[in-house]
């Protein structure tokens, strides 16, 4: 159960309108006859930003309205305050209609008043809000972005409350990806340092159930449990109380001790039920019946995974019903109800479809968020170039009615008024076919930028197969190990049954014996279904897999080094939990997208950092003193390119063998341990994008590969 929570941000998503207060209503009332009375534009424009306030918890039609009072008034008197104001009041009640697309606009608008009056508190604010809508669309590196500049203008501000609210966002933010989980602990930890300084208690809770977190999901419960109690002392007895609670009742579980499990897992669910929060009460449930499965209470666990599911189902929770419905198919099969597991089984599949299905239509909606939002720019810009030609149509008008009236005082004012006047119209003309043609490249670039979306959205339903091969690869185990359990539990019944048919065959009993026959029977049908449900996974599997695509793209080198690093030394982990090494990435962040074919590249850096490792973990079993095994991988920029460095401190390469390592099948490694092509392989891959791969090592010291490549 993954819950990071996305807070502090300036606005809040959320359909429920609270009903207005009998003290909400006399200060509607007292605002609305206060400006009335108003003399001074510029104060009434801050009367109706207060009027849309009020009115923005109940009824935000009525707060949009206000707002567009108070842009006009203030546009009317040029003020800048109020304008900045009124737009980021209007842009954050667009959002929490949904309406993202007016809301960016509107922001924009206020993000521009906010720079011209040198407002950087505002220009933060305005930035942290749209950073949060662009999460909530999917588009992570937007959103990163975004939340960066906030953070950089609110860092120079010395703001803690800014700095820690955009550090927390940026941590949730990464905290979506496995690869970058690391640097979502980071960024939490710095986020929980700075609402410490400023006391403020619901940041230091949130931050801190965060990096609880992610301790849990790497099984450093130690770690996992100081950080949620910590949350759980600044928050308990609110709803942010139950995800913590759950936590700690799975470590508790996982560690046997159930009393202090059923324990948190009871004040979860205590307060749950009683703020009537269907979502976290069904997490609630759901941590529940893992302890109880892991006590072995198995009918105990299926009543609460009920439970969870009633709820799921009703508040469409679909990463919780497959959570549960995978549990349910697992437990139902350890008291032998295997018909009730199959059809859990299937449900979770039904629903892990749907939610791949929601993927896909996810971002085909954010394509069309971002083409429409570049559509509605390009309309502005030509509502404003059309506005500019029909104020220098007027001028003009007005040149030839003040030159007419001249020239009833004297002919020659009239004749060099005429001529004045047409000089003026050359010069409107010229520039009105400017003006036009301006607008006809920009129709073209909508109508080419339209073109591109449909075949961008048509290429992305065909390669939807290939995105979710990722998530296939993580299951496939669970996936193929479900069937594979019905297949033994089948099995072993069955032995059993021949036995009991030889006994009544022995007895005489030809009719019971003939009934245990049918009941063998139908056991070895339902084996060989379970069978064809592996042998279909695997086969659904291989053909997920294939694609034979591979086009240069704009790369950029530092993602695909810090990606491979961290696969090359988790993979090596993960098969020997006594390696242990240090590993570094220094990057330079001015450097340069390179275009390569990215699978080719990951393929070389991965090849050349599994070497690294291998040879720094083969010289620290030779029991050298002081010796820490260290791998650095670097990029920076070159006068012609683009370097990349995998550098190890290793035994290093001798001079003898040195010109050898690119050849086909040389190896140093035991036999069995290598095939002795991923070096030349990695060469004519560089040669391939016109680069270069070299060597350079010193016996027992080390070895560093160096990768030139061309920029283009």
């Amino acid at each position: 159960m993954t819950t990071f929570r996305y807070v502090l941000i300036l606005f809040l998503f959320t359909s429920l309108y609270l009903p207005k207060s009998l003290a909400q209503t006399n200060r509607i009332d007292s605002l609305i006859q206060s400006i009335g009375k108003l003399e001074e534009d510029s104060v009434k424009v801050s009367g109706y930003i207060d009027l849309g306030r009020e009115y923005f918890d109940s009824d935000l039609s009525r707060t949009i309205f206000y707002m567009d009072s108070a842009i006009q008034l203030g546009e009317k008197v040029n003020y800048k305050k109020g304008l900045a104001d009124a737009y980021n009041l209007k842009g954050r009640a667009y959002a929490q209609q949904g309406n993202f697309q007016e809301a960016i606009l509107t922001f924009q608008e206020a993000l521009k008043f906010y720079q011209e009056i040198g407002d950087q508190t505002g220009e933060a604010n305005i930035l942290s809000n749209q950073g949060s809508i662009y999460f909530r669309l999917g588009n992570s590196t937007k959103a990163l972005e975004l939340h960066f500049q906030s953070l950089n203008i609110s860092e120079r501000l010395d703001n803690k409350l800014r700095i820690g609210t955009s550090l927390n966002n940026i941590g949730t933010v990464y905290s979506k990806n496995n690869s970058t989980i690391q640097e979502a602990l980071t960024y939490f930890k710095r986020s929980l340092q700075v609402f410490e300084e400023i006391n403020l208690e619901t940041g230091m809770a949130i931050a801190a159930m965060n990096i609880g977190e992610v301790y849990f999901l790497d099984l450093n419960y130690d770690s996992a449990t100081f950080y949620h109690q910590k949350a759980l002392k600044l928050c308990d007895g609110t709803i942010d109380a139950t995800f913590p609670l759950t936590q700690l009742g799975e470590i508790s579980s996982q560690l046997g001790n159930f009393q202090d499990a059923y324990g948190y897992h009871q004040r979860a669910l205590d307060i749950s039920e009683k703020l009537d929060a269907k979502f976290e009460l069904t997490q609630s449930l759901i941590g529940l019946a893992k302890t109880q499965i892991k006590q072995q209470d198995y009918r105990a666990a299926i009543s609460s995974f009920e439970r969870a599911k009633t709820l799921g189902i009703e508040i469409d929770a679909k990463n919780e019903l497959v959570d549960i419905y995978e549990n349910l198919a697992n437990t139902e099969a350890q008291i032998g109800n295997y018909k009730a597991a199959y059809e859990n089984e299937i449900n979770a599949k039904s629903v892990k479809e749907e939610i791949a299905k929601s993927s896909t239509e996810k971002k085909i909606q954010q394509l069309q968020f971002e083409f429409e939002l570049d559509k509605k720019e390009a309309e502005i810009e030509l509502l404003q170039k059309d506005t500019e030609l029909k104020n220098a149509e007027v001028f003009n008008q007005r040149v030839i009615i003040f030159a007419s009236l001249g020239g009833l005082a004297m002919f020659v004012i009239i004749s060099i008024s005429l001529f004045r006047n047409n000089l003026s119209k050359q010069k409107a003309n010229r520039l009105l076919q400017i003006q036009k043609e301006e607008i006809r490249i920009q129709r073209e670039n909508v109508v080419s930028a339209y073109d591109k979306l449909k075949s961008t959205q048509a290429q992305l339903i065909q390669s939807e197969k290939m995105a979710s091969l990722g998530e296939l690869t993580a299951g496939i185990a669970h996936e193929i190990q479900n069937p594979l359990n019905f297949v033994n539990n089948f099995s072993e019944v069955s032995e059993e049954m021949v036995d009991e048919m030889k006994e009544e065959l022995e007895k005489g009993d030809y009719d019971e014996a003939k009934s245990i026959g049918e009941e063998i029977k139908q056991n070895l049908s339902r084996i060989r279904l379970h069978g064809k449900r592996a042998d279909s996974i695997v086969k659904g599997m291989l053909e997920h897999s294939r694609s034979n695509a591979r086009e240069k793209v704009p790369t950029d080198l530092n993602l695909l080094a810090n990606e491979f690093l961290r696969l090359s030394y988790h993979g090596i982990r993960a098969k020997d939990k006594a390696f242990n090494a240090d590993f570094e990435l220094e990057v330079d962040d001015q450097l340069p997208k390179v275009t390569v074919v990215p699978q080719d590249i990951g393929r070389v850096i991965l090849n050349m950092v599994n070497n690294a490792f291998y040879t720094v973990n083969e010289k620290s079993k030779t029991g050298i003193p002081d010796y820490q095994p260290m791998v650095r991988v670097k990029t920076k920029k070159t006068k012609n390119g683009i370097e990349l460095s995998i550098q190890d401190n290793g035994s290093g390469i001798p001079d003898a063998i040195k010109d050898k390592v690119f050849q086909p099948f040389f190896t140093t490694k035991p036999t069995g341990s290598g095939t002795g092509l991923g070096l030349s392989l990695s060469y004519d891959i560089i040669k391939a994008h016109n680069g270069e791969l070299k060597v350079e090592s010193k016996e027992g010291e080390g070895t560093e590969f160096i990768i030139s490549l061309p920029l283009k």
